[in-house]
C-alpha cells in the first residue's frame, strides 16, 4: 500500500510539473487599445519584443477590452494571466484573495493627471478662469465617468475636496460619454485617452473641452502591469520574460524618433480613430491654463517612493468609499522584485523615459 501511495504522489508530481512546463503553452495578456497605459503592448505586438525573451514554444494571445474592471475580472476568474490597467481597478483586483492572488509588478507610466484626471465640460460651457472655477460649476450639473475606473476615483475627489454636488452621476462607459457630448445630454464627465483627445478641441471633433487635471486634487495616473501569483510562482521565466519585454517597448516608444511610428502601431489596435489623435493622446501637451504640466508621462517601471505613494493613497480612498476591507496591500500583492532586477541587469535607473509633451502643430499627421 505504501508503495503505491508512493507511486500515486510521484505520478501526481509528474504530472503538475507537466502543466506547468507544457510544450505549446499559451500566455494571455488584458490590454485597453482605447487606454494610453495599454500602449506599450501594440509596440510589443507589432515588434514581437517578447519573442525575444519567451521559449519557442511558449505562445501570447492578446485580448483586448473597453475598461481595466473586465481585464480584472477575467484575469480574477483565471482567464488571463497578465493585465493593463490603472491603478483603480489593478487595486481592487489585487484585493479579493479568496477569488486569487493577483499582484502589481511594475509600473505601467505615471502622469501629474495628463491622461486619465481630466475634467472635460460641454463645448458651450463658459470660459473658466481657473480650474477651481470649472469644477464649481458642476453644481447641479448632469456629469459622468465609468464606474470604478481611476477618472471616476478623479472626479470623487473633486467632488469631495470642492463640495460640489453634481444633480445626477452617472455611470457611463467612455462610448456613451462620448455620444452624449454629441446630443448635447451631458455637462461634464471624466474618462481617458485616447477618447479625450478625440472629443475635445485639441486635435479632435471638438464636441468637449478639458476644464481641469488631476493637478486640481493632487491625484497623479499611474498604470500597473498585473499577474496572477500562480503564473509568476509557476513560472518565473515567462513573468520575467515578459516584464523584460514591457521594459523595451517602454523605452522605444518614448524615444521621440519613434513616435510616429508607435502611433502607426497603436492605430491597428485603436480601430476608428485618427491618427493625429491617437499621437496627441500620449505625446501632446495638456495646455497649462486647465491645469497641464510640462511633462506629459514618465515611466517609473519599478515602484518608486511616488507611486508606492499613490498605491498608498489609492487603498485609503477605497477604504473610504467602502469598496475594499483593506487599508494597505495584501502580503505578495505588490511586488516589483522581478522589475528591480531587471533594470538593475539594464543597467538602468528609474523613470526609464520621459515624454515631454508637444504642441497640435508638431503632430506629424493631419
Amino acid at each position: 500500500m505504501r508503495k503505491c501511495t508512493v507511486a500515486v504522489l510521484f505520478f501526481l508530481f509528474l504530472a503538475s510539473f507537466t502543466t506547468v512546463c507544457s510544450a505549446g503553452e499559451t500566455v494571455v495578456v488584458g490590454f485597453q487599445p482605447f487606454d494610453t497605459i495599454s500602449y506599450q503592448v501594440a509596440v510589443n505586438q507589432e515588434l514581437g519584443l517578447w519573442k525575444k525573451y519567451f521559449p519557442k514554444d511558449v505562445t501570447v494571445e492578446f485580448q483586448p477590452a473597453l475598461q481595466g474592471s473586465i481585464i480584472a475580472n477575467n484575469m480574477l476568474a483565471g482567464k488571463q494571466q497578465i493585465g493593463y490597467m490603472s491603478i483603480m481597478p489593478a487595486t481592487l483586483a489585487s484585493t479579493k484573495p479568496d477569488q486569487a492572488n493577483i499582484r502589481m509588478v511594475a509600473s505601467l507610466g505615471m502622469s501629474d493627471g495628463m491622461r486619465c484626471s481630466l475634467l472635460l465640460v460641454k463645448k458651450d460651457a463658459p470660459q473658466f478662469k481657473n480650474q477651481e472655477e470649472a469644477i464649481k460649476w458642476l453644481n447641479d450639473k448632469i456629469v459622468a465617468a465609468p464606474k470604478g475606473s481611476a477618472a471616476d476615483q478623479y472626479l470623487r475627489m473633486v467632488f469631495a475636496k470642492y463640495n460640489v454636488k453634481p444633480k445626477e452621476y452617472l455611470n457611463q462607459s467612455i462610448e456613451v460619454i462620448g455620444s452624449n457630448f454629441r446630443i448635447g445630454k451631458l455637462d461634464a464627465a471624466a474618462m481617458w485617452e485616447p477618447t479625450i483627445s478625440r472629443v475635445t478641441d485639441l486635435v479632435g471633433e471638438g464636441i468637449a473641452r478639458i476644464a481641469a487635471t488631476g493637478t486640481s486634487v493632487n491625484n497623479p495616473d499611474l498604470g500597473i502591469l498585473l499577474m496572477r501569483g500562480d503564473f509568476v510562482d509557476k513560472r518565473p521565466d515567462l513573468a520575467e520574460a515578459w516584464i523584460r519585454a514591457e521594459l523595451d517597448a517602454q523605452i522605444y516608444m518614448s524615444d521621440p524618433k519613434n513616435w510616429a511610428e508607435v502611433t502607426k502601431m497603436i492605430a491597428k489596435n485603436a480601430t476608428g480613430i485618427p491618427e493625429k489623435v491617437l499621437w496627441y493622446s500620449i505625446y501632446g501637451k495638456i495646455p497649462e491654463n486647465v491645469g497641464g504640466t510640462k511633462e506629459r508621462e514618465w515611466k517609473p517601471f519599478i515602484f518608486d517612493e511616488k507611486v508606492q505613494k499613490n498605491i498608498a493613497d489609492v487603498y485609503a480612498f477605497l477604504l473610504s468609499e467602502k469598496a475594499i476591507k483593506y487599508d494597505k496591500p495584501l502580503p505578495k500583492t505588490v511586488d516589483d522584485s522581478i522589475a528591480r532586477k531587471v533594470l538593475k541587469e539594464k543597467n538602468l535607473t528609474s523613470p526609464v523615459a520621459v515624454i515631454i509633451g508637444e504642441p497640435p502643430e508638431k503632430c506629424p499627421f493631419k
